[in-house]
């Protein structure tokens, strides 16, 4: 399936209104009065090679109501079942909600797809049962960086070397995290949390929430280099954000979407990967990981 570069993606339309985070698809059928209580929503891209197999891959879901609004509360833990072929795949995984400081609640299912296909993510909430399709790719046409995999150096704009992005930081006020850039991070050999996010421009209004979060997480973890990096290098020299030029980091690591917080040990291997939405618990394990 080929994939679709950011301009065409979100020019296409795929990330719909119902609260996903920026440039993923929503749900499966559009939910109405005379639809379900609840539906599944895949917060991740499903238009484009993802997920690899053999590798674990943390797949977070939200769950809307009948009007198509995501949930802010999550009553209690979810658990999944994942089948392919009309058989179950591995055992049944309960995942915990999370919503800790962010206005929205998700759940980070962890899995490891076995073999290429599409598989069905099936759930149960409050009487509505709930499913989802995702395809597992060869990891060769999986782009994205991966868990275990060293972080390409790539230099992310600072207030000192801005690096033609303008402005390097959408947030207002600007976030205190563009001193260092990531190439010399990692060549220091320092642990690394870096956030690729555009509050301003986020389609879902997500990625300014897990920027504040992290801004407050940050102060109590020492050692680890935070490094903020905004998607679009001239936004405001276009008419319409599909127009603008992506920056140099999400072209070297393909992405599609944003937000996404990146966490290395010091010695560049990548250990986390929070795609799409995390909320201040597990962005602290994650932090955590780091060191």
């Amino acid at each position: 399936m080929p994939s679709l570069d950011r301009r065409s993606f979100l020019a296409a339309g795929l990330a719909t209104a119902v609260g996903t985070a920026c440039g993923t698809e929503g749900t499966t059928s559009a939910p109405d009065a005379a639809g379900p209580a609840f539906t599944l929503i895949a917060s991740f891209p499903r238009s484009e090679p993802y997920a690899p197999v053999g590798a674990r891959q943390r797949l977070p879901f939200l769950i809307a109501d009948r009007d198509g609004a995501p949930l802010d509360r999550i009553d209690g833990s979810v658990a999944f079942t994942v089948t392919t072929g009309g058989r179950t795949v591995g055992s049944a995984v309960t995942v915990a909600p999370r919503a800790t400081g962010i206005p929205r609640a998700y759940l980070p299912l962890e899995f490891t797809f076995p073999d290429t296909g599409i598989y069905e993510i099936r759930a149960r909430y409050r009487g509505t049962d709930l499913t989802a399709a995702i395809q597992a790719y060869p990891p060769a046409e999986v782009k994205l960086p991966q868990i275990g995999s060293a972080l390409v150096p790539v230099s992310t704009p600072t207030v000192s070397d801005h690096r033609g992005v303008e402005p390097i930081c959408t947030r207002e006020p600007p976030c205190p995290f563009h001193q260092i850039d990531l190439a010399t991070s990692l060549a220091a050999h320092r642990p690394v949390a870096l956030l690729l996010s555009t509050p301003k421009y986020c389609q879902t209004a997500i990625c300014g929430p897990v920027l504040d979060v992290l801004i407050d997480e940050s102060a109590h973890i020492g050692g680890v280099d935070v490094i903020h990096a905004e998607v679009y290098a001239n936004p405001d020299a276009v008419t319409t954000i599909a127009d603008a030029k992506p920056t140099e980091l999400v072209s070297a690591y393909s992405m599609s979407f944003e937000p996404c917080l990146f966490v290395t040990k010091a010695d560049g291997t990548l250990v986390r990967r929070l795609d799409t939405i995390y909320d201040r618990t597990e962005l602290r394990e994650a932090l955590a990981a780091a060191i």
